[in-house]
């Protein structure tokens, strides 16, 4: 039974990931192919095709072998943490990190296959706000996500806790009083 129930979470991923990527790469060829350009909302949303040689907002432009080593690094942690993590973790914090691992993915790709990531779409494009991509959405998304999630598991955690304290206190000076009342 627990094979089985493995098997399904790993063709789930699979497939999850697999559609993800499939729509990030298939949004980059489009942009490649076609040269596409436009504005959207003036001064607000603008695609705009650029080669992304560098990682977040531009930083360590022409360094695609640290960022791909990187990548798998830190791709290869997330996927580590799903196998050992799989009978605990839920299914909500299952598709966030499928997110994220898919956008890393996305943009490993295209590091490997073109050397840059392609990044389009361009927002406040006036304040140089640096442009981005569907995969590039995912990672940021789905952290803030993972971020949600556990703040959220903390707090309730927190409560839990706080109540269990409060219930010992309480009992403890039941038995403190009955012991004064003994005497």
């Amino acid at each position: 039974m627990e094979k089985i129930k493995n098997n399904k979470i790993l063709v789930y991923s699979i497939i999850v990931v697999s559609i993800i990527i499939t729509l990030d790469q298939i949004s980059k060829y489009i942009i490649i192919k076609t040269g596409f350009e436009t504005t959207i909302i003036p001064n607000i949303l603008e695609i705009t095709y650029v080669e992304n040689k560098g990682g977040a907002f531009g930083v360590g432009q022409n360094s695609t072998p640290m960022f791909i080593i990187t990548n798998f690094v830190v791709l290869g942690i997330i996927i580590r943490f799903i196998y050992l993590q799989r009978d605990l973790i839920d299914k909500v914090t299952l598709n966030i990190l499928l997110v994220i691992l898919a956008g890393g993915f996305g943009n490993l790709i295209d590091r490997i296959a073109r050397g840059f990531v392609v990044d389009f779409i361009s927002m406040f494009p006036s304040t140089n706000f640096p442009k981005f991509n569907f995969a590039d959405i995912c990672i940021t998304l789905g952290w803030i996500a993972l971020a949600f999630v556990f703040a959220q598991n903390t707090y309730k955690e927190i409560k839990q806790n706080k109540g269990v304290e409060y219930e010992r206190f309480n009992n403890h000076t039941r038995s403190t009083d009955r012991q004064s009342n003994d005497k």
